[in-house]
C-alpha cells in the first residue's frame, strides 16, 4: 500500500520529548525493539485504512511513531480496533477489513495474517493456546454475534464457532472462562456472557445495567464492568436522557452481582481502567478522570481535569490518556498525569486516531 509523504516522515523519525521540562529536545532515535514500554494504537483517518502504532518508552524520553510501518516498509492497511498480547506476538485486529495482523510482541515484524471466519472483529483474549475473538456479525444483525477461534500456535482460525447473543464486545479471560460484555452493537444489550471452556463451552449470562463495555478483575478476584447506558434520542437524534450507567462488582464463584455503583441522572462514564485496589473512569460530561477503591459504595466527587478523550489507562500511578484530534487528519496527543500530584508530566504526538493504551 502507498505510504504518503507526511506518513513516510512521520515513521522514520522517532521523537524524543520530556514535557514540562526546560530542556525538550528532538532527536533520532531508532529501537530494534518496542519493549518497557507504551504502546498505543491509532485507528487512522477514518475509511483510510492507515491505523498505526506508536511507541513511547517507560522513562517517558523516547517517542516513536509508525512502528509498525517502518519495520515492514507498509502500513497494516485498516483500522486498528485492539490489539491482543501473547508472551511472544501481538495480535493487531482491523475491524473494517476483517484482517488480524500477527506481529512480533517486540519487533513488531509481521508474522501472519487471519482473513477467515472474521466479521466485524473487536477485541480478543487468549486461554489455554488459543485466541477467542468477538464478531459482530451485520452490526445491524442481532442474531449473528459470534467468537471465532484461533490457534495461537499455527496463526490458523477454526471452523467452529462460538454463536452469542447481541452485541458482543470486550472478552477477557480466567480460570479457563471467557467473559465477554455485550454493549450492542449498532442496538443495545444489557449482559455479561460466561463461555466454560472446561464445560462444552457452556454459555451462562449475567444481567447487568445497559451497555457494558470495559470489564478488569479486582484484588478479590472479582468482575468489575463500567456499563456506559443506553442514551435515549429525539427526533433530531439528540440524546435527551439516558439509562442507568454503573460500575458493577459481579462474584465470579456464583456469578452474581455483589453491588452497583450508580452514576446520577444523564450522566455516565465511559472508559474504565484498575489498577492496584482502584477502579479509575472518565466522564465526558466534566472531562475528567475519577478514582474509587475496590471497597467504595458511592462514585468519587473529585477528579483529574484531562481534557477530552479517547483512550485511557493506568500503569505505576501514572494515568495515560489519548486525544481524538478533529479534523482527524492530524495526530493524536498522548499525555501522562502522574496521580499523586494530578500534574500533567508528559506529552507527546501519537498516531492520528488514537485510542488504546498497552503496557509491553
Amino acid at each position: 500500500m502507498k505510504i504518503t509523504k507526511l506518513l513516510l516522515q512521520l515513521f522514520l523519525v522517532s521523537i524524543v520529548l520530556t514535557s514540562c521540562s526546560s530542556d525538550d529536545k528532538i532527536v533520532e532515535v531508532i529501537r530494534d525493539k518496542y519493549d518497557n514500554g507504551v504502546i498505543v494504537s491509532a485507528e487512522g483517518v477514518f475509511n483510510n485504512k492507515d491505523g498505526s502504532i506508536s511507541y513511547i518508552n517507560k522513562e517517558l524520553t523516547e517517542s516513536q511513531n509508525f512502528i509498525y510501518a517502518g519495520k515492514n516498509g507498509a502500513l497494516l492497511g485498516g483500522l486498528i480496533q485492539s490489539i491482543t498480547f501473547s508472551d511472544t506476538e501481538a495480535y493487531v485486529i482491523l475491524n473494517d477489513v476483517n484482517t488480524i495482523v500477527v506481529v512480533d510482541r517486540y519487533t513488531f515484524e509481521k508474522k501472519a495474517q487471519i482473513t477467515t471466519k472474521l466479521k466485524n472483529p473487536r477485541y480478543m483474549t487468549i486461554s489455554n493456546g488459543k485466541g477467542y475473538v468477538t464478531n459482530w456479525g451485520d452490526g445491524a444483525n442481532e442474531n449473528d454475534d459470534y467468537l471465532a477461534i484461533i490457534d495461537i500456535e499455527t496463526n490458523t482460525i477454526e471452523e467452529n464457532t462460538i454463536s452469542l447473543a447481541n452485541g458482543v464486545e470486550q472478552i477477557i479471560s480466567r480460570n479457563n472462562k471467557l467473559y465477554v460484555s455485550h454493549k450492542g452493537a449498532w442496538s443495545s444489550n444489557n449482559i455479561i456472557s460466561v463461555v466454560d471452556l472446561n464445560n462444552n463451552n457452556t454459555i451462562s449470562t449475567i444481567t447487568v445495567d445497559d451497555n457494558p463495555d470495559e470489564m478488569a478483575f479486582d484484588n478479590a478476584g472479582n468482575l468489575v464492568v463500567l456499563s456506559e447506558g443506553k442514551p435515549v434520542y429525539n427526533s433530531s437524534w439528540e440524546v435527551i436522557d439516558r439509562t442507568t450507567s454503573s460500575i458493577s462488582f459481579i462474584n465470579l464463584s456464583n456469578n452474581e452481582v455483589l453491588k452497583s455503583i450508580d452514576f446520577p441522572a444523564k450522566e455516565n462514564a465511559s472508559f474504565m481502567a484498575y489498577e492496584s485496589g482502584k477502579v479509575y473512569y472518565y466522564k465526558g460530561k466534566d472531562n475528567k478522570v475519577y478514582s474509587i477503591n475496590e471497597e467504595a459504595t458511592t462514585i468519587a466527587t473529585e477528579g483529574i481535569e484531562v481534557g477530552g478523550i479517547y483512550g485511557m489507562n493506568v500503569k505505576d500511578n501514572n494515568l495515560y490518556t489519548v486525544s481524538y484530534e478533529f479534523p482527524n487528519s492530524e495526530l493524536s496527543n498522548l499525555t501522562v498525569y502522574d496521580l499523586n500530584t494530578e500534574a500533567k508530566v508528559y506529552e507527546t504526538k501519537v498516531g492520528i486516531g488514537a485510542s488504546k493504551i498497552y503496557f509491553n
